[in-house]
């Protein structure tokens, strides 16, 4: 088949509306790159023959493959957006699973915690760091496949959960973690990527939410007074000072019970950054600072922690004293609504 070359200038009206044309007829494809494929009316027909030859390549992939959420939170700045934001929320949400998971979940709890505490509350959250998402009722074994699921905690923590040294906190009492799960909860994310290791120095970025807290409880001598930084510093804080003075207070501040907030577990410390992408934490497995997990080890003496890029990334689980406090180790809470 011979391609004739037409010698007809196109109006520049017409240039747009052909590109407008492009863009409408292959999603995938942008405004500059359907723009610069026709630059050339000579070879128009070649270019949009090969573009959408192209793109419909990209279709026949697999559906898992292409659902890639490039998304952000949608802000909420009224009450009246309340609905509208609802909706954005919930197809967030369900990018987000099908991408990872590689299927959907039903919302329908989602949605009912989010109306339950009304969109003044969640404004305030947001303002914070605070994001409310829904992490399903799923098993996440060592076996299974999930195709989100790239970065798996290591092999040491696997091996001291089937010796029954991971202890989880039910109503007081310890009590041995025999599965590792999400558990179908709506919860608060703090969103912030830990920091990088600057000699004691590094902060958490934008900490309103706990910065005051620390800097208030440090200065009634409530929990240790931290050494190598600013007293509102999120690093030098112990396990046991958090479940102590610092939980409780953060739970006033955030309008929440005490028993709401909590250390994030490994599975979901582990799960959220693959999981939602748009996140600054998407990075927290390269920064070489470590943060406390909810999980007991042995006894209630020590706590899980990990994520240290020099201990194994976002795959580093170990343990440590629950009374130390640590330069390099800090902590970020999670709730459950």
């Amino acid at each position: 088949m011979t391609i004739h070359e037409t010698v007809r200038q196109m109006t520049h009206g017409q240039f747009k509306d052909v590109v407008a044309t492009m863009v409408g007829a292959v999603p995938e494809l942008t405004f500059d790159e359907a723009e610069r494929l026709i630059g050339d009316k000579g070879n128009l027909v070649i270019s949009i023959r090969e573009a959408v030859e192209h793109h419909a390549g990209r279709a026949a992939r697999s559906t898992v493959e292409l659902v890639k959420p490039v998304l952000s939170f949608p802000p909420l700045r009224a009450v009246e957006e309340f609905e509208d934001w609802l909706k954005k929320v919930l197809e967030l949400e369900k990018s987000c699973h099908l991408a990872f998971f590689g299927q959907e979940f039903d919302l329908t709890q989602f949605e009912a915690a989010l109306k339950k505490y009304g969109p003044e509350k969640l404004m305030a959250w947001l303002a914070l760091g605070l994001e409310p998402h829904f992490l399903p009722k799923v098993e996440m074994s060592r076996e299974v496949q999930f195709p989100g699921w790239k970065v798996k905690p290591n092999d040491w923590f696997w091996q001291q959960l089937q010796a029954g040294k991971i202890l989880r906190d039910r109503n007081g009492e310890l009590v041995a973690a025999k599965v590792v799960k999400l558990e179908g909860i709506t919860v608060l994310i703090d969103t912030r990527l830990k920091p990088r290791y600057k000699s004691g120095k590094q902060m958490w970025e934008s900490d309103t939410l706990l910065g005051p807290i620390l800097i208030q409880l440090r200065e009634k001598e409530k929990i240790a007074k931290y050494e190598y930084g600013t007293q509102g510093s999120r690093f030098g804080v112990s396990a046991d000072e958090w479940e102590d003075e610092v939980k409780p207070a953060l739970a006033g501040k955030i309008g929440l019970e005490p028993s709401q907030p909590r250390f994030e577990r490994v599975i979901e410390a582990s799960a959220i950054p693959q999981l939602y992408h748009y996140m600054l934490r998407k990075e927290d497995g390269k920064t070489n600072t470590w943060v406390w997990y909810d999980e007991y080890f042995g006894g209630r003496s020590s706590r899980l922690r990990g994520g240290d890029s020099g201990n194994g990334g976002l795959a580093g689980v170990d343990w440590s004293g629950a009374r130390n406090n640590w330069g390099d180790g800090s902590f970020r809470p999670l709730a459950v609504l």
